[in-house]
Protein backbone atom coordinates (compact mmCIF):
# COMPACT_ATOMS: atom_id res chain seq x y z
CA UNK A 1 0.00 0.00 0.00
CA UNK A 2 1.06 3.43 -1.02
CA UNK A 3 1.88 6.22 1.39
CA UNK A 4 0.19 9.32 0.47
CA UNK A 5 2.24 12.26 0.51
CA UNK A 6 0.36 14.01 2.67
CA UNK A 7 0.68 12.05 4.89
CA UNK A 8 4.43 10.62 5.24
CA UNK A 9 5.49 13.88 4.14
CA UNK A 10 4.43 16.30 7.58
CA UNK A 11 4.73 13.10 9.68
CA UNK A 12 9.08 12.75 8.33
CA UNK A 13 9.36 16.71 9.59
CA UNK A 14 7.33 15.83 12.76
CA UNK A 15 10.25 13.29 13.75
CA UNK A 16 12.02 16.05 12.70
CA UNK A 17 10.68 18.21 15.12
CA UNK A 18 11.07 15.71 17.98
CA UNK A 19 14.66 15.70 17.23
CA UNK A 20 15.62 19.09 17.17
CA UNK A 21 13.73 19.91 20.56
CA UNK A 22 16.05 16.80 21.81
CA UNK A 23 19.05 18.20 20.31
CA UNK A 24 18.88 21.39 22.04
CA UNK A 25 19.35 19.64 25.40
CA UNK A 26 22.29 18.00 23.63
CA UNK A 27 23.79 21.10 22.02
CA UNK A 28 23.92 22.52 25.46
CA UNK A 29 25.79 19.90 27.11
CA UNK A 30 28.17 19.74 24.12
CA UNK A 31 28.76 23.92 23.89
CA UNK A 32 28.75 23.88 28.06
CA UNK A 33 31.46 21.13 28.22
CA UNK A 34 34.08 22.87 26.38
CA UNK A 35 33.22 21.72 22.35
CA UNK A 36 33.76 23.94 19.27
CA UNK A 37 30.03 25.30 18.76
CA UNK A 38 31.18 24.46 14.83
CA UNK A 39 31.63 20.78 15.01
CA UNK A 40 28.52 20.86 17.65
CA UNK A 41 26.19 22.77 14.67
CA UNK A 42 27.90 20.49 12.22
CA UNK A 43 27.05 17.27 14.64
CA UNK A 44 23.55 18.41 15.43
CA UNK A 45 22.31 18.86 12.01
CA UNK A 46 23.84 15.36 10.85
CA UNK A 47 21.41 14.05 13.99
CA UNK A 48 18.79 16.18 12.84
CA UNK A 49 18.42 16.38 9.38
CA UNK A 50 20.97 14.77 6.97
CA UNK A 51 20.58 11.23 8.86
CA UNK A 52 16.89 10.72 9.13
CA UNK A 53 17.02 12.39 5.23
CA UNK A 54 19.41 9.63 4.67
CA UNK A 55 17.24 6.98 5.56
CA UNK A 56 13.80 8.54 4.13
CA UNK A 57 15.28 8.18 0.48
CA UNK A 58 16.70 4.80 1.23
CA UNK A 59 13.14 3.85 2.22
CA UNK A 60 11.92 5.22 -1.01
CA UNK A 61 13.94 2.80 -2.96
CA UNK A 62 16.67 2.92 -5.82
CA UNK A 63 16.54 5.90 -8.09
CA UNK A 64 14.95 8.36 -5.61
CA UNK A 65 17.84 10.62 -5.38
CA UNK A 66 17.58 11.07 -9.07
CA UNK A 67 13.93 12.78 -8.86
CA UNK A 68 15.37 15.47 -6.31
CA UNK A 69 16.83 18.10 -8.49
CA UNK A 70 20.23 18.02 -6.93
CA UNK A 71 21.82 18.70 -9.82
CA UNK A 72 23.94 21.64 -11.32
CA UNK A 73 22.41 24.94 -13.10
CA UNK A 74 23.70 27.00 -16.11
CA UNK A 75 25.77 30.52 -15.48
CA UNK A 76 22.97 32.01 -16.56
CA UNK A 77 20.57 31.33 -14.12
CA UNK A 78 23.20 32.68 -11.25
CA UNK A 79 21.55 36.32 -12.10
CA UNK A 80 18.28 34.83 -10.68
CA UNK A 81 19.80 33.61 -7.88
CA UNK A 82 21.76 36.25 -6.76
CA UNK A 83 17.98 38.65 -7.62
CA UNK A 84 15.95 36.28 -5.35
CA UNK A 85 18.89 36.59 -2.56
CA UNK A 86 18.61 40.48 -2.18
CA UNK A 87 14.50 39.87 -2.63
CA UNK A 88 14.74 38.02 0.16
CA UNK A 89 17.10 39.82 2.35
CA UNK A 90 15.22 43.59 1.90
CA UNK A 91 12.13 41.38 2.38
CA UNK A 92 13.45 40.41 5.48
CA UNK A 93 14.03 43.83 6.30
CA UNK A 94 10.71 45.04 5.34
CA UNK A 95 8.96 42.18 7.54
CA UNK A 96 11.61 42.98 10.64
CA UNK A 97 10.85 46.40 10.81
CA UNK A 98 7.03 46.18 11.23
CA UNK A 99 7.51 43.75 14.09
CA UNK A 100 9.72 45.78 15.46
CA UNK A 101 7.28 49.18 14.92
CA UNK A 102 4.74 46.70 16.43
CA UNK A 103 6.13 46.09 19.52
CA UNK A 104 8.27 43.16 19.01
CA UNK A 105 11.52 41.95 20.14
CA UNK A 106 14.58 44.44 18.60
CA UNK A 107 16.86 41.18 18.37
CA UNK A 108 18.32 40.22 15.03
CA UNK A 109 17.34 36.99 13.28
CA UNK A 110 20.40 35.12 13.67
CA UNK A 111 21.13 36.26 17.51
CA UNK A 112 21.24 32.98 18.30
CA UNK A 113 25.01 33.05 16.48
CA UNK A 114 25.93 36.16 17.96
CA UNK A 115 27.85 34.98 21.14
CA UNK A 116 29.59 32.41 19.51
CA UNK A 117 31.05 34.11 16.28
CA UNK A 118 31.72 37.50 19.03
CA UNK A 119 33.85 34.70 21.03
CA UNK A 120 35.72 34.05 17.68
CA UNK A 121 38.92 35.87 17.21
CA UNK A 122 41.07 36.12 14.05
CA UNK A 123 41.40 32.99 11.78
CA UNK A 124 38.65 31.26 13.97
CA UNK A 125 36.21 33.22 12.68
CA UNK A 126 35.58 32.70 9.27
CA UNK A 127 35.37 28.90 9.29
CA UNK A 128 32.74 29.26 12.32
CA UNK A 129 30.86 31.55 9.95
CA UNK A 130 30.95 29.47 6.62
CA UNK A 131 29.57 26.69 9.92
CA UNK A 132 26.54 28.82 10.51
CA UNK A 133 25.73 29.82 7.14
CA UNK A 134 26.51 26.84 4.88
CA UNK A 135 25.82 23.69 7.00
CA UNK A 136 21.98 25.12 8.44
CA UNK A 137 21.61 25.65 4.41
CA UNK A 138 22.48 22.27 2.88
CA UNK A 139 20.27 20.76 5.73
CA UNK A 140 17.21 22.61 5.53
CA UNK A 141 17.56 22.60 1.71
CA UNK A 142 17.75 19.38 1.34
CA UNK A 143 14.94 18.16 3.46
CA UNK A 144 12.32 21.07 2.33
CA UNK A 145 12.98 21.77 -1.11
CA UNK A 146 14.79 18.61 -2.09
CA UNK A 147 12.76 15.96 -0.65
CA UNK A 148 9.76 17.97 0.36
CA UNK A 149 8.71 19.29 -2.97
CA UNK A 150 9.61 16.23 -4.56
CA UNK A 151 7.00 13.95 -2.51
CA UNK A 152 3.99 16.90 -3.30
CA UNK A 153 5.01 17.06 -6.60
CA UNK A 154 5.01 13.47 -7.47
CA UNK A 155 1.64 12.87 -5.23
CA UNK A 156 0.03 15.83 -7.76
CA UNK A 157 -0.69 18.37 -4.97
CA UNK A 158 1.32 21.03 -7.28
CA UNK A 159 3.68 23.77 -7.28
CA UNK A 160 1.46 26.26 -5.03
CA UNK A 161 0.27 24.10 -2.53
CA UNK A 162 3.87 22.16 -1.83
CA UNK A 163 5.66 25.39 -1.62
CA UNK A 164 3.24 27.15 1.31
CA UNK A 165 3.30 23.75 2.94
CA UNK A 166 7.12 23.31 2.75
CA UNK A 167 8.12 26.77 3.48
CA UNK A 168 5.44 26.95 6.64
CA UNK A 169 6.75 23.29 7.98
CA UNK A 170 10.47 24.40 7.80
CA UNK A 171 9.75 28.00 9.38
CA UNK A 172 8.08 25.88 12.53
CA UNK A 173 11.35 23.77 12.73
CA UNK A 174 12.81 26.91 14.59
CA UNK A 175 10.07 27.16 17.13
CA UNK A 176 9.99 30.80 17.41
CA UNK A 177 6.55 32.41 16.39
CA UNK A 178 8.10 36.05 15.99
CA UNK A 179 10.90 34.72 13.72
CA UNK A 180 8.24 32.04 11.13
CA UNK A 181 6.89 34.89 8.98
CA UNK A 182 10.78 35.55 8.26
CA UNK A 183 11.55 31.83 7.62
CA UNK A 184 8.16 31.26 5.65
CA UNK A 185 9.05 34.07 3.66
CA UNK A 186 12.68 32.32 3.21
CA UNK A 187 11.15 29.21 2.45
CA UNK A 188 8.74 30.63 -0.12
CA UNK A 189 11.78 32.43 -2.37
CA UNK A 190 13.85 29.41 -1.97
CA UNK A 191 10.74 27.56 -3.37
CA UNK A 192 10.44 29.94 -6.36
CA UNK A 193 13.94 29.89 -7.57
CA UNK A 194 13.98 25.83 -7.70
CA UNK A 195 11.00 25.94 -9.31
CA UNK A 196 12.15 28.10 -12.18
CA UNK A 197 15.59 26.93 -12.09
CA UNK A 198 15.02 23.55 -11.56
CA UNK A 199 17.63 22.73 -9.47
CA UNK A 200 17.24 22.93 -5.55
CA UNK A 201 21.56 23.75 -5.63
CA UNK A 202 20.07 27.23 -5.91
CA UNK A 203 17.65 27.41 -3.42
CA UNK A 204 20.79 26.24 -1.66
CA UNK A 205 22.62 29.36 -2.96
CA UNK A 206 19.79 31.60 -1.66
CA UNK A 207 19.49 30.36 1.66
CA UNK A 208 23.65 30.19 2.19
CA UNK A 209 23.50 33.95 0.73
CA UNK A 210 20.56 34.97 3.45
CA UNK A 211 22.85 33.16 6.32
CA UNK A 212 25.78 34.89 5.57
CA UNK A 213 24.00 38.32 5.55
CA UNK A 214 22.18 37.51 9.02
CA UNK A 215 26.06 36.59 10.44
CA UNK A 216 28.13 39.93 8.77
CA UNK A 217 25.02 42.78 8.59
CA UNK A 218 21.81 42.11 9.91
CA UNK A 219 23.16 43.33 13.36
CA UNK A 220 23.99 46.52 11.56
CA UNK A 221 20.73 46.94 9.61
CA UNK A 222 18.64 45.72 12.78
CA UNK A 223 20.27 49.39 14.90
CA UNK A 224 19.54 51.39 11.52
CA UNK A 225 15.66 50.64 11.78
CA UNK A 226 15.20 50.69 15.15
CA UNK A 227 16.64 54.07 15.21
CA UNK A 228 13.93 56.60 15.46
CA UNK A 229 15.97 59.04 13.72
CA UNK A 230 16.71 56.43 10.44
CA UNK A 231 12.73 55.20 10.71
CA UNK A 232 10.98 56.64 7.96
CA UNK A 233 14.75 56.75 5.27
CA UNK A 234 14.99 52.95 5.90
CA UNK A 235 11.10 51.97 5.75
CA UNK A 236 11.23 53.86 2.45
CA UNK A 237 14.63 52.93 1.11
CA UNK A 238 14.24 48.99 1.76
CA UNK A 239 10.54 49.54 0.39
CA UNK A 240 11.88 51.01 -2.76
CA UNK A 241 14.95 48.44 -3.38
CA UNK A 242 12.80 45.72 -2.51
CA UNK A 243 10.08 46.40 -5.34
CA UNK A 244 12.96 47.14 -7.81
CA UNK A 245 14.27 43.95 -7.07
CA UNK A 246 11.67 42.07 -7.30
CA UNK A 247 10.58 43.61 -10.49
CA UNK A 248 14.07 42.49 -11.74
CA UNK A 249 13.70 38.94 -9.88
CA UNK A 250 10.46 38.42 -12.44
CA UNK A 251 11.90 39.80 -15.49
CA UNK A 252 14.97 36.76 -14.98
CA UNK A 253 12.33 34.55 -13.69
CA UNK A 254 10.80 35.09 -17.51
CA UNK A 255 13.39 34.93 -19.55
CA UNK A 256 14.20 31.48 -17.89
CA UNK A 257 11.00 30.50 -18.23
CA UNK A 258 10.84 31.56 -21.85
CA UNK A 259 13.87 30.41 -22.99
CA UNK A 260 12.76 26.82 -21.51
CA UNK A 261 9.51 27.13 -23.51
CA UNK A 262 11.40 27.89 -26.92
CA UNK A 263 13.75 24.70 -26.05
CA UNK A 264 11.26 22.27 -24.70
CA UNK A 265 12.20 22.10 -21.22
CA UNK A 266 9.30 21.04 -19.27
CA UNK A 267 8.10 24.09 -16.64
CA UNK A 268 6.57 23.02 -13.41
CA UNK A 269 2.91 22.13 -13.63
CA UNK A 270 0.14 20.00 -12.05
CA UNK A 271 0.06 16.31 -11.97
CA UNK A 272 -3.31 16.13 -11.50
CA UNK A 273 -5.92 13.06 -13.04
CA UNK A 274 -7.87 13.95 -15.53
CA UNK A 275 -11.32 13.62 -16.60
CA UNK A 276 -10.71 11.84 -19.70
CA UNK A 277 -7.58 9.75 -18.29
CA UNK A 278 -5.05 11.04 -20.30
CA UNK A 279 -6.58 11.02 -23.41
CA UNK A 280 -6.96 14.85 -25.19
CA UNK A 281 -10.49 15.57 -26.01
CA UNK A 282 -11.39 16.62 -28.85
CA UNK A 283 -11.17 20.41 -29.67
CA UNK A 284 -14.56 20.41 -30.85
CA UNK A 285 -16.06 18.85 -28.27
CA UNK A 286 -16.95 22.10 -26.31
CA UNK A 287 -18.89 20.25 -23.38
CA UNK A 288 -16.79 17.59 -22.66
CA UNK A 289 -14.02 20.17 -22.18
CA UNK A 290 -15.55 22.30 -19.58
CA UNK A 291 -16.61 19.46 -18.02
CA UNK A 292 -13.12 18.29 -18.13
CA UNK A 293 -11.69 21.43 -16.67
CA UNK A 294 -14.25 21.51 -13.87
CA UNK A 295 -13.24 17.74 -12.83
CA UNK A 296 -9.80 19.29 -13.16
CA UNK A 297 -10.79 22.00 -10.60
CA UNK A 298 -12.69 19.60 -8.55
CA UNK A 299 -9.59 17.13 -8.37
CA UNK A 300 -7.34 20.27 -7.15
CA UNK A 301 -9.60 21.67 -4.58
CA UNK A 302 -9.95 17.98 -2.98
CA UNK A 303 -5.85 17.68 -3.02
CA UNK A 304 -5.57 21.09 -1.39
CA UNK A 305 -8.12 20.03 1.04
CA UNK A 306 -5.87 16.57 1.73
CA UNK A 307 -2.48 18.42 2.00
CA UNK A 308 -4.13 21.28 4.48
CA UNK A 309 -6.03 19.52 6.28
CA UNK A 310 -4.09 15.53 6.67
CA UNK A 311 -3.83 14.70 10.38
CA UNK A 312 0.04 14.37 10.00
CA UNK A 313 0.11 18.22 8.80
CA UNK A 314 -2.26 19.50 11.90
CA UNK A 315 -0.33 17.18 14.50
CA UNK A 316 3.11 19.10 12.80
CA UNK A 317 1.16 22.38 13.50
CA UNK A 318 -0.07 21.45 17.30
CA UNK A 319 3.60 20.28 17.96
CA UNK A 320 4.92 23.76 16.80
CA UNK A 321 2.39 25.59 19.28
CA UNK A 322 2.93 23.55 22.21
CA UNK A 323 6.85 23.84 21.76
CA UNK A 324 6.43 27.64 21.86
CA UNK A 325 3.63 28.33 24.06
CA UNK A 326 5.01 25.30 26.26
CA UNK A 327 3.84 21.55 26.61
CA UNK A 328 1.29 21.00 29.43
Amino acid sequence: MKVRASFLSPLFVLILYILALASGLLQDKLISGGNDPCLSVIIISMLVYIIPAIIFCRLKGVGYSAKLNIKLFSPGKLGCVIMSSLVLICGTVLIRSAQIYLGGTKEPVFSMFGEYLNAAQGAEFLPKAMAFAVVPAICEEFVFRAILLTEYNEGGFGAVTASVISSLLSAMMFFDLEKLPVFFFCGIICCLVTYVTGSSLTAFIVHMLFGFYGIFAEKYVTRAIINPSNRVISLFTFSLLFLVLAFIMLSEFEHILRKNGKSGVPTPSYRLKKADDGETPDVAATEEEEEGTKKVIGDRTKMNIEAFFSPTFLLCILFFAAAVFGFS
